[in-house]
């Protein structure tokens, strides 16, 4: 079944003839699996909270037309933080 990745149904590859069900032989624990599922649930949280950071942007009040000016000043030890904690974060 496909939605059942917990037990396949095998088959010789030549001749096409059914061999019987099998088990997942390193099957995890229930603990393991919550675990996990926590551990991504946080990280799709804190994911979803710096993509919404990302496209908050900000700009100066104007009484007259001009071209907008961005705000949010950084330091450059606040520049480097945010660089090194982007280039720490492994995506694949």
């Amino acid at each position: 079944m496909p939605h059942h990745d917990h037990r396949i149904e095998v088959y010789h590859a030549a001749t096409g003839r059914y061999l019987g069900p099998a088990d997942l032989a390193d099957q995890a624990t229930d603990e393991q699996i919550s675990a996990v599922r926590r551990a991504r649930s946080a990280r799709a949280r804190r994911l979803k909270k710096d993509l919404e950071a990302s496209q908050r942007e900000r700009y100066a009040v104007v009484t007259q037309a001009e071209p907008p000016r961005r705000l949010g000043a950084l330091t450059g030890a606040q520049a480097d933080a945010e660089l090194a904690q982007g280039a720490d974060a492994d995506l694949s």
